[in-house]
Formats: C-alpha cells, sequence, structure tokens
C-alpha cells in the first residue's frame, strides 16, 4: 500500500508546487476544506471540559487557525490549476468533520460530525503543551512570511480567538510568548498565531493517523512543531521506559527517515500533467516499499524485545529498500531526484536536522513513521515538564490506554525547502 497524504493548513493556501511534490511522493493527496479551521468541533467543547456528553452547545471556536486576506480565491484558482489530477482523483477536499452542525445546539449525544479524535484529550495536550515556551517559539522561528508580513497582517492573524486559550476553572489562561521580539507590540499576536499552528499540528497528526494517511506540513515553522512533538515522544518514552520494558523500543523507530529531494526550481517549471506523467511503475513499486518498510519498522518495535534485534532487523530492511532507488532515480534524473534512508545515531532525524538548516530554495521531503499511535505520540509530545515527573505509572497507564485508540500508527511528512541530501551521504 501507498501511503496517501493530507496536506495540514497553515494561514496562507498550499502552492501547487506542495502539490506536485505530494504526488511525487503519495498515492493521493487531501487538502482540508477552507472552511476547515478548528482543533475540534466547537459544540464539543463543553465535553472536552469534562461535562458528560449529553449536550452540545458552541461557545464559539476552540483554537482556530487564521486565514490571511482572499484566502478562499487564491484556494479556487489552486483548485482550477490543479484540475486535471482532481479529475483523476488523486486530490480531494476534505474536511475533519461536518460544519454543517457546528453551530446547532444539540439535545443527547453530542454531534462530533465524524471526527476522529478525542476533544478532552486534544484540549489537555493542547493546553499543556501551549504553556511551553520552546515550543511556541519554535511555531514562530524561521518564517519568511511572518518576517515580512506588515503590522496589521500580524495583528489581524492574531486576533482569532478561542475558548481554549483561556482560563478554565483552577486552570489558568495560557501565558503569552516570552522571546523577545522585534516588534513587541505584535506579541500577543504573534503567540495566537504560534498557539494556532500547534494546534492544527496536533489535529493534523491526529486525524491522519485515524484516516491512515500521512501529514504534509509546509514550511520550516510547521516541520519545526512536529519535530518538536516527535523529539518531546522520545524524550517522555525513554525516561519512562526505565520502568516498562514494553515501550523500550518505541521512540527508536522515530530515528528512521526517508528522504525524497528534488530540484524545485525545475519542478515549479512543469505542469501537473507532467508531473503525472512520473508516477510510473517503477515509482510505484518504490512509493510501496518506502512505505512497507516504515510501518514494519514500527511492528518491528512493538514485536521485539533487544535495541541490537531490532537495529539489525531494520538495518536488513533498509539495505534491501536502497536496491530499489536506481529505476527512479534514473527516471527522474531531468529533476535531480535522489533518495536517502537512514537510521540517525541518536535524537530525532527530522527534529535535529530539518528545522535548523538555512539554504536555497530547494526541495526535500522527510517522511517518519512512530511505533505509537497518535493519541500516544501526543500524549507523551506534548507533555510539558517530564522532568517533574514524580511517578511514571500513572503516565504509563495512561500511554498504554492512548496505544489503543488507533490501531494504526502515527507517521509524519514533512516538506522543506532548505535541506539538500548529500548523495555521497546515502549509505
Amino acid at each position: 500500500m501507498i501511503y496517501s497524504t493530507y496536506i495540514a493548513p497553515s494561514e496562507q493556501p498550499c502552492s501547487s508546487l506542495d502539490i506536485k511534490r505530494a504526488l511525487l511522493t503519495y498515492d493521493r493527496v487531501a487538502l482540508a476544506d477552507p472552511n476547515d479551521r478548528d482543533l475540534f468541533p466547537p459544540q464539543a467543547f463543553l465535553v472536552a471540559m469534562g461535562m458528560p456528553p449529553i449536550m452540545g452547545f458552541p461557545f464559539g471556536a476552540v483554537r482556530p487557525i487564521a486565514k490571511v486576506e482572499g484566502y478562499d480565491n487564491q484556494f479556487d484558482q489552486l483548485m482550477d490549476e490543479v484540475d486535471i489530477a482532481r479529475r483523476e482523483g488523486l486530490i480531494d477536499v476534505v474536511s475533519s468533520y461536518d460544519q454543517s452542525a457546528e453551530k446547532n445546539i444539540t439535545i443527547g449525544a453530542v454531534q462530533m460530525g465524524g471526527y476522529p479524535l478525542d476533544p478532552r484529550f486534544l484540549l489537555w495536550a493542547y493546553r499543556s503543551i501551549g504553556r511551553d515556551n520552546d515550543a511556541l517559539a519554535s511555531a514562530i522561528a524561521h518564517d519568511d512570511f511572518l518576517a515580512s508580513a506588515d503590522d496589521e497582517t500580524i495583528s489581524t492573524l492574531g486576533s482569532l480567538k478561542g475558548q481554549a486559550d483561556g482560563g478554565i476553572n483552577d486552570d489558568p489562561a495560557l501565558p503569552l510568548l516570552e522571546d523577545a521580539l522585534k516588534r513587541e507590540h505584535l506579541r500577543e499576536g504573534y503567540s495566537i498565531i504560534a498557539r494556532a499552528r500547534i494546534a492544527t499540528v496536533m489535529k493534523s497528526i491526529g486525524f491522519c493517523a485515524a484516516k491512515q494517511m500521512i501529514p504534509y506540513f509546509s514550511g520550516p515553522s510547521y516541520n519545526a512543531i512536529s519535530g518538536c512533538i516527535a523529539e518531546r515522544a522520545v524524550r517522555a518514552i525513554d525516561t519512562i521506559s526505565e520502568d516498562e520494558d514494553a515501550l523500550s523500543l518505541r521512540s527508536q523507530v522515530l530515528r528512521i527517515a526517508h528522504d525524497e529531494y528534488i530540484n524545485e526550481a525545475v519542478l515549479a517549471e512543469m505542469s501537473i500533467d507532467d508531473i503525472l506523467k512520473l508516477r510510473s511503475r517503477a515509482w510505484g513499486r518504490q512509493a510501496e516499499m518506502r512505505d512497507d518498510l516504515l510501518s514494519s519498522a514500527a511492528y518491528l518495535a512493538r514485536e521485539l524485545t533487544s535495541a541490537d534485534e531490532f537495529e539489525k532487523a531494520v538495518r536488513e530492511r533498509v539495505s534491501r529498500y536502497r536496491k530499489t532507488f536506481s529505476d527512479i532515480e534514473t527516471e527522474r534524473t531531468n529533476i535531480d531526484f535522489s533518495v536517502r534512508c537512514e537510521i540517525a545515531k541518536t535524537g530525532v532525524l527530522a527534529a535535529g536536522e530539518l528545522t535548523t538548516i538555512a539554504g536555497g530554495a530547494l526541495g526535500h521531503v522527510t517522511q517518519l513513521q512512530s511505533a505509537m499511535g497518535a493519541a500516544g505520540l501526543l500524549l507523551a509530545g506534548c507533555l510539558w515538564a517530564i522532568d517533574k515527573v514524580k511517578d511514571y505509572k500513572p503516565l504509563i497507564a495512561q500511554l498504554k490506554r492512548a496505544e489503543e485508540e488507533f490501531s494504526d500508527n502515527a507517521g509524519f511528512g514533512m516538506h522543506n525547502f532548505y535541506v539538500q541530501i548529500d548523495k555521497n551521504s546515502r549509505s
């Protein structure tokens, strides 16, 4: 099976370049409906606060992400540009929940509109990571769009309030970003933009795991958030696995990354029709083996008990997979296509490499696979301060319950314009 991907929403519509890149990596591409902007259905906010699920009342947006001016028109133009791929069933516009009922009061079971995630859990996880200044800072770092936007744009994007940000019972409101800013008067706006991006990444990870898709994050800031969550999940799992051997290999899977590089300057000049012609039989074989490699690594992390056994088994699979590179690299010589698949020596490969390197306009996608379901990954990755946890047993129990929520393993597809694969380091 070749995974499909979901291009996570942001303040701006994704570009046709994003879609071209996704079509050359995944089976199908899903785009968020322009009106699907919230963390979860607003009528579920009372349930998320701990009330019994017997009444739905929309207090207002939970934690939405704003749109730039003209977003909807830009999105329509994008759909016209990629129309041939839509007609072939390769691009869909989807919503995470039924928006028709989001403003209605409901008596009885809360109408979630098919939303696959637990709002109570999501609210807790969001408010936990929303107190972490490092996470807030990463959400707006290395962002050319925000750096070049005028004050009015930042103020507008940062004015979209959310119920999840305020005080809830005895839990105080989420803090503002603490870092030094060149435009101090926009601190609140930047803080709200950062929180909205964090919520979007969280929802995309969970939604995709439930739908068996890979979330595709476009841009350094969104990659930084997803890398931050993955890195913190590794740290949390590594810490608590000292008391729970069954979790000891979960974080190891996040050290495996699959990278693909394409010259984006060439890609930008190609039509969607040209892109579809590159989805060849050789590409299909390579993509299927890539996804099989990553999913099998997640399976091994659940079944094996020795880190040495795990690394040996994965390295054997990586070696076999590398033999499939040549055909597709030859086919795509004109776009400088290359592949790298390796196991990082330490840490999370994506978090360490993809979010800190600056450079030219180069196209790069990393795909990561975790051995945890989305709920477990978010629970571990959104812990505000693992070093302050005194007793790991309740947390281990929570993780085991979270593991049962999804049968699939959470995956990440991260797009970054700042990394080029060194062909000499692919072995």
